[in-house]
């Protein structure tokens, strides 16, 4: 009974790597960092997919826990830095899209009805709608099983306990992905609104009694809405294209690549 002990602990001991790599991710990955999941959840996620996850790992009866190497500190730090920067690879899709609803929102003039977000914090509520939209889109293409998978994968082709560096360098170059999709996402309508702009800006000096404030503001909402309502499908389209860059960006890191 006492061995029977002795190698449950120990087993138990080797499951500590892939656990932090695990809980660092859905830690830090969004869907699975909103507020209504908490830490315990996020941790019952990581430690269910962590037990479904042992049968694939290698397996030793003489020293169990010497699986991935013995854990200390160093090796945690690095499991847990693989999982975080896994997970800002996806949040920085969620952050482009946010940054487009705030330059569409201010553009069109609806940035001073905001709300509080415990995700993201006070935000117009363009960008909450488009960060729910964005969120629905990786649901919907299947989006969290492919990255679990990427993720249980890894376990496999980069084991843990093997102590290397995150690239940090291309993480913050991959940072570029909040800018660029940004412009992606809100260049049509901010165009488009800027030509409105122009047109009533000369409207009002060809015609001096109008009052520009009253008018281009609601040809701006109107124009932003309608827009909004037909550029739907496109913007969409743009998303999955953030989602796959994303995507790209975190295969072959997880695979032990460059």
């Amino acid at each position: 009974m006492l061995d029977l002990g002795v190698l449950t602990l120990d087993w138990l001991e080797s499951m500590i790597l892939p656990l932090t790599r695990l809980t660092a991710f859905f830690a830090a990955a969004p869907i699975f960092s909103q507020s209504a999941g908490t830490t315990r959840i996020r941790v019952l996620y990581a430690a269910t997919l962590c037990f479904l996850m042992a049968p694939m790992f290698p397996s030793s009866l003489s020293e169990p826990a010497q699986v991935f190497g013995k854990p200390d500190l160093l090796s945690l730090m690095g499991e847990a830095l693989i999982g975080v920067s896994m997970g800002l690879a996806l949040q920085f899709v969620v952050a482009a899209v946010v940054t487009a609803g705030e330059q569409i929102s201010m553009t069109v003039g609806i940035s001073f009805a905001q709300s509080f977000d415990p995700s993201v914090g006070s935000t117009p509520i363009l960008s909450q709608f488009l960060n729910l939209l964005a969120l629905l889109v990786f649901l919907t293409a299947g989006g969290h099983t492919i990255v679990i998978s990427m993720m249980v994968e890894s376990i496999r082709t980069l084991p843990p306990g093997q102590v290397s560096l995150t690239d940090v360098e291309s993480l913050i170059g991959f940072s570029r992905i909040i800018f660029k999709g940004a412009a992606l996402l809100a260049a049509p309508l901010l165009l488009t609104l800027l030509a409105v702009n122009l047109g009533v800006g000369a409207l009002s000096r060809a015609t001096p009694s109008l009052n520009v404030f009253a008018v281009g503001f609601a040809v701006s909402l109107l124009v932003g809405f309608g827009l909004l309502f037909v550029l739907m499908p496109a913007i969409t389209e743009q998303m999955v294209g953030l989602w796959q860059e994303a995507g790209s960006y975190i295969r072959p890191r997880l695979q032990g690549g460059a």
